[in-house]
């Protein structure tokens, strides 16, 4: 089944209130919880890092980094703080080698991307090459900003970036917040998807917490 990846974060940012939230929280039908590296300090996201791994979760860390000297603290952050996954971040070979040997899989972006939030851009077949670059200079998989695709159909960007690289190799992130996108990336089948600011706006239940609209997305997931 397609993995629910809990993110605590709100318009690209990480939330004042993170902590709340997953505890609040951390009863919902998933493993994955994930917070990104804006919108909070280093310091607080370690503490925030070890509670979320210290209750048994599956620890999901996603970059905004771009340049190659941010991409390498992510993921020296990652390992430091048991992350099991880095995603979102920039693709640099460096950032591979300080992962060989770790137990942190590593899924950056791909495309050009621009902006806050990062809106993807180029020809579908400029994108799914540069998912494949990566794979092959060794990267464990691909973040798609699938719906954040502003050149062309999202699921058309989504088919051929699945078949291109593989459903257990991808992670789609941004902007999953109506039931039809939740079908098609179900029809999809990617290893897993991102979801934060959908859940913060009730997109999937009007007075719903975050536990049963994410019970609501299990239960579609699976039907």
């Amino acid at each position: 089944m397609v993995k629910i990846i809990a993110m605590l974060t709100n318009n690209d940012l990480t939330v004042a209130n993170a902590r709340e939230t997953f505890e609040a929280s951390s009863h919902a039908p998933t493993q994955y919880w994930g917070f990104k590296d804006t919108g909070i300090s280093m310091h607080t996201a370690s503490e925030l890092a070890k509670h979320i791994y210290d209750k048994g979760k599956t620890l999901v860390f996603e970059s905004f980094g771009e340049k190659e000297d941010d991409c390498l603290r992510a993921a020296e952050f990652s390992i430091t703080n048991n992350c099991k996954y880095l995603i979102g971040c920039q693709f640099h070979t460096s950032v591979v080698s300080l992962l060989q040997g770790s137990s942190v899989a590593y899924l950056p972006t791909i495309g050009r991307r621009e902006g806050i939030p990062r809106y993807l851009y180029g020809s579908i077949e400029e994108v799914v090459g540069d998912g494949q670059r990566v794979l092959a200079s060794g990267a464990d998989g691909i973040c798609l900003s699938m719906y954040r695709y502003k050149d062309g159909d999202p699921s058309e960007l989504g088919s051929a970036a699945l078949r291109a690289v593989g459903q257990r190799s991808t992670i789609i992130s941004g902007s999953i917040n109506t039931f039809d996108r939740l079908k098609q990336v179900r029809k999809l089948r990617p290893w897993g998807f991102t979801i934060g600011s959908a859940l913060f706006d009730e997109a999937f239940g009007k007075g719903l917490n975050w536990h049963e609209q994410i019970s609501v997305l299990d239960a579609v997931l699976t039907a």
